[in-house]
C-alpha cells in the first residue's frame, strides 16, 4: 500500500507538472518517456494515460479517496499495455530519478500516512 501511495504521489506530481495548462506543458511528461524511443502513436497513448492521473486530485477533492488505489492500478495497467516490460522499467527508473529530491510529505499527510 505504501508503494501505491508513493506511486500515486509521484504520478500526481508528474501530471500536475505536465498537464497544468497548455499543450506545451506536456513536455514535463515527455521527459519520462524520451529515452524510451516510442513511436508517435505509442508516445501519444502514454501521454494520454499520464494526463489522466490528474483525476486523482479530483477524486480526493470529491471525498472519493477510497477509489484512488483502484484508479491508479488501472492507469498503471493501461500504461503497461502500451509499453514493453523493458520500457516500463525504464519509465519507472526515470520517475525514480526525478523523485529522488522531491518532498512528498504533503501527499503522505493527505493520505493519512507519515511523510519523510
Amino acid at each position: 500500500m505504501k508503494k501505491l501511495i508513493f506511486v500515486c504521489a509521484v504520478l500526481v506530481g508528474i501530471s500536475s507538472l505536465a498537464y497544468a495548462g497548455s499543450k506545451a506543458d506536456c513536455e514535463g511528461a515527455n521527459k519520462f518517456l524520451t529515452n524510451l524511443d516510442l513511436d508517435e502513436a505509442r508516445a501519444y497513448e502514454a501521454e494520454q494515460i499520464l494526463s489522466d492521473f490528474k483525476q486523482v486530485k479530483d477524486l480526493a477533492m470529491d471525498g472519493r479517496k477510497d477509489e484512488i488505489p483502484a484508479f491508479i492500478q488501472d492507469q498503471i495497467e493501461q500504461l503497461k499495455v502500451v509499453l514493453t516490460e523493458e520500457e516500463y522499467q525504464q519509465f519507472q527508473e526515470n520517475i525514480g530519478e526525478w523523485a529522488e529530491d522531491k518532498d512528498f510529505s504533503k501527499f503522505m499527510m493527505m493520505s493519512g500516512k507519515k511523510g519523510r
